[in-house]
């Protein structure tokens, strides 16, 4: 642990045991362990890249997460991922170091236990720390993954058995609901990474030593669950004008409306993060980073009909005007489908996007139907693009008159390196964005616990507890939802993405693959799926198109399971040496 530990309190005067001692001190500190969670759940870098669902997009090199073998202890995201997250966790120590009895010592035991949930996820064992850091001292050794595990479940079953937290709240404070979330995601981590025995990192294989964590993991989802169905819809739950409805369960809250600071600058980038570069606001357009785009298995999980496809992406993006005032914005561009629905019928069309299974013959005629809401005389984007995301994919290029320029089809994986050839994840759209180059505008609430993701959750347990027509049932009630198709059985799932003969699918893809439906696009943890169900290397070596066997394995000749220890730490924590560091990033072969 670093520097960062040391207690901070520029606002209390010199006595900082004195203030945070009162009411207002207290809740402060408080405040401030909640404020820390933000830039841990609004960092993409280590929970999605390098996975089977999430690729890169034109003239976009893939980061060393994404090809793991450039991933060193030196990472400045992985730095700072474990700076913030020991930072929350010494705040919510802070609170209960200073009054342990106040029901504030509730909410910060539950922040401390996410906080430890996240970094054994990331790292495995790290040294884990229940008293106030406010002194120098550096020696803190990492501390065995049992006994974590153990020591979280011992407070947390204690937090939901015996605390002043509410049974339940969806505006981002901790409640007794939240508690029995993590616990699910807590015994389910556990049960994997204690109960299970790796038996062949390529093929996926392993061995289940004891169904007992795995049993509790089923438990606390369906406490969490509360028996409440999945009702709204997709779109509905995922609304921007639908925030802390009845389906979350936990989650970050940002506020537009009263933020003192820069308001262009104060929120988050996760409306950004999963999308091609479509433009930015001079254009009327939404900028993104040109990163997480779905790959081609991505592309083919949504089936006709499924109702998540519509409410993941943005299918069509609107053209704004321009004239001697500039662009129009807001009821024009990007954000007209969110501010302007009644408008979109007759608005102009600059790019658009169909599912894998649209006849290409189909569009192609709606587009020569349509050909009067394509021209671009007056407008921001001259020209347009409308693409089907298949495999080959068809890409027509549209004229500033509104008629078909190019017609062609490439192969996936070629045809995302054109210009705004990625879909665009519209889960985090916030239709209050600014017409500005900013990145950190966006003050939508970032949702950590959901009911389907428990829903989900409950899936995977169940199935590892040997209760498969459970599983299937908690799968099934996810797709009914959405109006997707019932399984009669994890066999009858039929996966439409390509891959090769050797990969067979078995119960756990199925539920994975719902998962990656469900949660595309959330900054979820698609690697902490994948790491944890040790499908890591089978997956990447299936759909990432960037690594092999090799770029996942270290110099020591050990697979990268975890992430490094940073070197910061290493050099800083006396308590920690190089011995220490995980399997994969030990710089020789012990």
């Amino acid at each position: 642990c670093d520097g960062f530990l040391n207690a901070d309190n520029k606002s209390a005067g010199s006595d900082a045991n004195e203030y945070f001692s009162t009411e207002e001190g207290l809740a402060s500190l408080k405040n401030q362990a909640y404020f820390s969670l933000c830039p841990l759940v609004t960092t993409t870098d280590y929970n999605e890249w390098g996975t089977d669902i999430y690729t890169t997009g034109r003239s976009s090199d893939p980061n060393s997460f994404h090809k793991y073998a450039s991933l060193t202890a030196e990472d400045g995201s992985i730095k700072s991922f474990y700076i913030n997250a020991y930072k929350m966790i010494n705040y919510a120590n802070g609170v209960i170091y200073y009054n342990e009895a106040s029901p504030y010592a509730d909410e910060a035991k539950f922040l401390r236990n996410y906080g430890y949930y996240l970094l054994t996820q990331q790292f495995g064992a790290v040294p884990y720390i229940t008293s106030y850091i406010n002194s120098g001292e550096r020696s803190y050794p990492r501390t065995e993954l049992s006994s974590i595990y153990s020591n979280m479940i011992v407070e947390l079953e204690d937090l939901y058995a015996a605390s002043s937290l509410p049974d339940a709240s969806v505006d981002g404070v901790a409640s007794k609901r939240a508690v029995a979330a993590l616990l699910a995601k807590v015994y389910l981590a556990a049960g994997w990474d204690l109960h299970t025995t790796l038996k062949d990192a390529a093929k996926g294989s392993y061995e289940i030593t004891s169904t007992n964590y795995f049993n509790k993991a089923h438990q606390w989802a369906e406490t969490a669950i509360n028996g409440q169905t999945l009702n709204m819809s997709f779109a509905d739950k995922w609304s921007p004008f639908n925030e802390n409805n009845e389906e979350i369960i936990f989650s970050v809250q940002y506020q537009r409306e009263g933020y003192a600071g820069d308001i262009l600058n104060g929120g988050h980038g996760l409306q950004h993060a999963f999308g091609h570069s479509y433009g930015d606001a001079t254009n009327g357009m939404k900028s993104c980073r040109n990163q997480l785009i779905p790959t081609a298995k991505a592309a083919y999980l949504w089936d006709k009909g499924d109702e998540r496809w519509q409410a993941t992406f943005m299918p069509i993006m609107y053209n704004a005007k321009k004239d001697d005032k500039g662009v129009h914005w807001g009821t024009e561009g990007y954000f007209a489908a969110w501010n302007a629905p009644a408008d979109t019928a007759k608005l102009h069309i600059v790019l658009a996007y169909f599912p894998y299974y649209a006849n290409h013959d189909d569009v192609i005629k709606w587009v020569q139907d349509n050909q009067s809401r394509f021209v671009g005389t007056g407008y921001a984007n001259k020209t347009g693009r409308v693409f089907v995301m298949s495999d080959p994919m068809l890409q027509l290029e549209i004229k500033e008159n509104g008629s078909i320029g190019s017609n062609k089809t490439v192969a996936y994986n070629s045809g995302r390196e054109t210009s705004n050839a990625g879909l665009c994840v519209k889960k985090y759209d916030d239709p209050k964005t600014e017409q500005a180059s900013s990145s950190s505008q966006c003050y939508r609430d970032v949702v950590v616990f959901h009911l389907s993701d428990m829903y989900l959750v409950a899936a995977e347990a169940y199935l590892m507890d040997g209760q498969e027509s459970q599983a299937l049932a908690k799968v099934n009630a996810v797709r009914a939802r959405a109006k997707a198709s019932q399984l009669n059985s994890f066999a009858d799932y039929k996966e439409k993405y390509s891959h090769s003969e050797t990969f067979s699918l078995n119960a756990l893809d199925v539920i994975l693959d719902e998962r990656a439906r469900e949660l595309f696009g959330e900054n979820e943890g698609r690697w902490v799926d994948l790491r944890r169900c040790k499908q890591l290397v089978r997956y990447n070596l299936e759909f990432n198109e960037f690594v092999s066997l090799a770029d996942m394995t270290g110099a020591d000749g050990q697979i990268k399971w975890l992430r490094p220890i940073p070197a910061a730490e290493i050099s800083t924590n006396t308590g920690i040496n190089d011995e220490d560091q995980n399997p994969g990033y030990k710089s020789s072969i012990q």
